[in-house]
């Protein structure tokens, strides 16, 4: 029992032991902790489930009997039969009360706390019907359920705290025996192998060792003596390695260099002295020979990189350095270098390495470095010609922005300058045909009205004129649109402007577009306008607006990008019946004051389908027409997609 006692307190000591107890015990709390409140939470919802059966009971059993002497008023039946009631186990009052509210009899003392209660119709059939005539109130205490709850709540803890004490332990003494101790031997056995000794395999003192044979500790025994076999010829390669790597060094052109610490030596290989001119004899392998030889700005930064290998703080080393010829010239060369040996204290006793020759990598990177100085230099160079080209820009836009304040107010200056002469001209001629209508023949009022005719069309003329200016300097303002709504509203003007025309508009429902809902409003209307005006000799006209996949002209026409004639595209259109046009002179159609048809056919300025290309155009689109003499024409646009569908 002592040594038991003694073992014990050797696992507990051990901190993988100690921590494996503290889980097993924490572990097992727990879940002894979650099955007893489970178990007594069952237990005490059983027994209030019992208490509410017997106040269920009582509507049974007594609600007849409470019935029959609530109608003839008994009140002494009620309360014996109320007491009688009240015997039942943990029932602590009960009331009957009548069909008003009022309590008739009652036994027992009301609670408002840690109790349960339940209220129960009171039914008496009189004459064939039954009637309500009161309610009995049974009210139970859950005293009892509690008080058998926490007795049951000290036995299971009691019994669950041994048993989980009790397993704990057993595990944790079985968790020694068969893998704790073993644990320990492996660790020892780790120690021996890191310190290099490596005579005899790993064996752990096990019963049974058959079964145990490939067990996970079994397994772990074999990994560590195969490891120790791999080391073993591991070191033995390394020593032959290291001769064969001196030799292919030497192979392949680098100078061999080892420093035996303690002592200054460095054994210089053969290439290593050819390197700077000499022959074997000519050099001692001494530290002092490399500090004689490397250039001293070089060796003082060497000598801090060798002190952090010295100390044991860094394995390698590698410095670019310049080393003195035997012609006394410099060569740079690239010495790497690495910790081989060391001591207990871990402070390096022997380091190999190489020297390569780079002077010739040297002299590409100062060329390298030149270039890029160059090319630097070009870089600010560039960078303040932009500027420059920046500030051109600047200059230029400002010079716009001028120009167009500047053509703007000019446009306003002609505007008014050219109103004031026709207005005068258009109200004299009005005057002269009211006043002297009388004395002038009919050629003469027939001129006169020319003259009036032709100084409106002049007005009108400026008014095209300048909105097709403003087209090009008015911001867009582009929004979602619905383009079907938009031509209803434009037909239903154009249809009110021309009352005495028979016109039929057919617009395609649902067409939704991108845009500025100002430009294209006048857009639709220049179009419906037009068509409107070219099949004044149908009756009916037939106007149509929609959409439609069609292939472009490309070329033919000059607004329409080429790259956009190789397949087909979706574009909105306006249809009509009307005169039509020759397409041989199609690439007139969108020009300023260009006309297909004489003025004394279809009046109009000439300004119109100019005005709609370029809305359609800061828009993005492109516009085209097909037509035929007498065969209607149908005009096609496209807008720029929305941003949110936009390719």
């Amino acid at each position: 029992m002592e040594s038991l006692r003694t073992w014990l307190h050797k696992s507990a000591g051990n901190s993988l032991g100690r921590r494996f107890a503290v889980l097993i015990l924490v572990f097992s709390s727990v879940v002894t902790l979650v099955s007893t409140v489970f178990q007594l939470a069952m237990e005490y919802r059983r027994d209030v489930d019992e208490v509410g059966l017997r106040l269920r009971q009582i509507d049974s059993s007594y609600a007849d009997s409470l019935a029959s002497s609530l109608w003839i008023t008994s009140g002494r039946d009620l309360e014996l039969q109320l007491q009688g009631i009240l015997r039942l186990p943990d029932l602590q009052y009960v009331e009957v009360s009548n069909e008003h509210g009022q309590v008739v009899a009652r036994a027992g003392a009301p609670r408002a706390d840690g109790v349960l209660g339940r209220d129960f119709p009171l039914s008496y059939a009189h004459r064939g019907r039954l009637l309500r005539i009161g309610t009995v109130r049974a009210v139970a205490s859950l005293d009892g359920a509690r008080q058998r709850l926490r007795d049951k709540v000290v036995a299971i803890l009691i019994w669950q705290t041994i048993k989980t004490f009790l397993v704990s332990l057993f595990i944790l003494v079985l968790f020694q025996l068969l893998v704790g101790r073993h644990l320990k031997r492996i660790a020892a056995y780790s120690d021996l192998l890191s310190a290099g000794r490596m005579q005899q395999p790993l064996t752990l003192e096990r019963r049974g060792s058959g079964r145990n044979a490939h067990d996970e500790l079994s397994q772990m025994v074999a990994a560590l003596n195969a490891m120790r076999e791999r080391l073993h010829q591991a070191f033995r390669d390394l020593q032959d390695s290291e001769y064969r790597w001196k030799h292919a060094l030497e192979g392949a052109g680098h100078g061999v260099w080892d420093f035996h610490i303690a002592s200054g030596v460095v054994l210089y290989s053969h290439r290593w002295k050819e390197m700077l001119g000499y022959r074997d004899d000519e050099l001692p392998d001494l530290l002092e020979t490399y500090q004689r030889l490397a250039h001293p700005d070089d060796l003082r930064r060497a000598l801090v990189l060798l002190a952090g290998n010295f100390d044991g703080s860094t394995k390698t080393y590698a410095i670019e350095q310049r080393m003195r010829c035997k012609d006394g010239s410099w060569k740079w060369v690239e010495a790497r270098g690495m910790v081989v040996e060391q001591d207990a204290a871990g402070r390096a006793t022997r380091m190999i390495g190489t020297h390569t020759d780079i002077s010739a990598h040297r002299a590409a990177a100062e060329q390298m470095a030149a270039l890029l100085a160059q090319a630097e230099q070009a870089r600010a160079e560039l960078r303040s010609a932009n500027e420059g080209m920046e500030a051109q820009v600047a200059e230029r836009t400002a010079e716009l922005e001028r120009a167009n304040r500047e053509l703007e107010a000019f446009s306003y200056s002609v505007s008014h300058d050219l109103r004031s002469p026709l207005r005068g001209i258009d109200g004299w001629s009005l005057a002269l045909q009211e006043d002297y209508a009388d004395r002038l023949d009919a050629i003469g009022l027939a001129y006169l009205a020319r003259v009036r005719g032709e100084s409106q069309r002049m007005g009108q003329l400026i008014d095209g004129m300048l909105e097709f200016s403003r087209l090009g300097r008015a911001a867009l303002a582009c929004q979602p649109l619905d383009l079907s709504a938009l031509a209803r509203t434009v037909a239903a003007r154009v249809a009110e402007a021309n009352p005495a025309r028979a016109l039929e508009f057919d617009i395609q429902p649902g067409l939704r577009a991108w845009g500025d809902a100002r430009l294209l409003e006048a857009a639709l209307h220049n179009l419906l306008e037009n068509a409107c005006k070219f099949s004044a000799m149908r009756a009916p006209a037939r106007i149509a607006f929609g959409r439609a996949d069609v292939v472009p002209p490309g070329p033919a026409v000059p607004a329409v990008p080429a790259e956009s004639a190789v397949s087909a595209v979706s574009a909105y259109f306006v249809r009509d019946n009307g005169a039509g046009f020759d397409m041989a002179h199609a690439q007139q159609l969108f020009g300023v004051f260009q006309r297909l048809h004489k003025a004394s056919e279809f009046a109009g300025t000439g300004i119109g389908l100019a005005t709609v290309q370029r809305i359609v155009q800061r828009h993005g689109g492109a516009i085209w027409a097909v037509a035929a003499p007498g065969a209607g024409a149908t005009f096609y646009f496209t807008l720029k997609e929305p941003p949110c569908t936009a390719k």
